[in-house]
């Protein structure tokens, strides 16, 4: 009979849950980030970094300040002189806490073991690769299930050592209404073999974006967020958000944004039209029609609404 080694349970110590972003980042593990190219996906990505080595808390985290970290940054597509640090240092990152695996004389791949050394050289809280595609190396198909599993799960192991959360950004294929696993370019194990998985997308303004938690297998999964992105503002939280991960796939055609968008501009003309009302029962009232808090200030300025601050509060009116 073939001698066969197992461990019994009693013998594994049991570790407490850790979390470099709650409910959406989690320590010593993988985290995917898919979006459509030129959503924003990067700039989402190096917030986060930034406020990883300030300390700053992110979105949902009722601790006022952490402890700075460092991180590792690989990117394929934008340089690092002209795109990646400027974009770090409009969002205030401590750009000494930034560092980057040297590519020039060899291409880095997910199982390269560069990538554990320098985790471990700066003791790095977050490591990010974008696009993931961009890594995979020459021996790995990005279709082929078992050729990606593989490759993420040695990753896994390598987070789970080193402590260290990997963020992972890749590209949305073009399957229109197909489901959330399936969205993801390559593999539907790009999706299977991580326990967070975030989706970026672009509602109807052109500088407002929305990150969904498409799956979370440690907590339940995190409200949808919205921030803004915009050559005159930079980068910019806005808070939680209803956008559910179908709307966000969803392929809307124009006719049906501009319908939407005119029956929101409509049903706030009505209401306005009795006078001002506080802005929270204007989005509650929209909400229990149909409309979402971002669509609703959109009709705001398409009617030429106004709003005023009063004893911490917020009212909108008609001029």
């Amino acid at each position: 009979m073939t001698d066969v080694d197992t461990i019994s349970l009693a013998q594994v110590k049991s570790k407490a849950l850790t979390w470099l972003w709650d409910r959406y980042i989690p320590s010593g593990a993988v985290t995917m980030c898919f979006g459509d190219g030129g959503v924003g996906k990067s700039f989402l990505s190096l917030a986060i970094a930034a406020a990883v080595t300030r300390g700053w808390p992110l979105p949902g985290e009722e601790q006022e300040s952490k402890t700075p970290g460092n991180v590792i940054v690989q990117n394929a597509e934008n340089a690092l002189p002209t795109v990646v640090k400027p974009r770090l240092e409009l969002l205030g990152a401590d750009c000494e806490r930034v560092h980057c695996i040297n590519e020039s004389e060899h291409r880095l791949t997910l199982s390269d073991e560069r990538i554990e050394a320098a985790i471990v050289k700066h003791d790095a809280k977050l490591m990010i690769l974008d696009p993931v595609q961009a890594y995979l190396g020459g021996a790995v198909s990005m279709n082929r299930a078992e050729s990606v599993r593989l490759v993420l799960t040695q990753l896994a192991q390598m987070a789970e050592r080193t402590k260290c959360a990997i963020l992972l950004a890749g590209h949305l294929n073009k399957a229109g209404g197909a489901k959330a696993n399936y969205r993801g370019l390559g593999s539907v194990d790009m999706f299977n073999s991580v326990p967070s998985v975030l989706y970026l997308g672009k509602p109807d303004d052109d500088d407002e974006r929305v990150m969904v938690q498409g799956k979370n297998n440690l907590t339940e999964v995190g409200p949808s967020l919205m921030f803004r992105l915009s050559k005159a503002d930079g980068f910019e939280w806005l808070g939680e958000c209803d956008t559910t991960l179908e709307e966000l796939l969803a392929k809307k055609t124009a006719a049906e944004r501009d319908r939407k968008r005119a029956e929101a501009a409509e049903f706030l003309q009505d209401i306005l039209s009795e006078g001002e009302i506080a802005a929270v029962e204007i989005v509650e009232m929209g909400l229990d029609n149909g409309f979402s808090e971002s669509t609703l200030k959109r009709a705001k300025r398409s009617i030429g609404g106004r709003s005023r601050k009063e004893d911490g509060a917020w009212f909108w009116y008609m001029p």
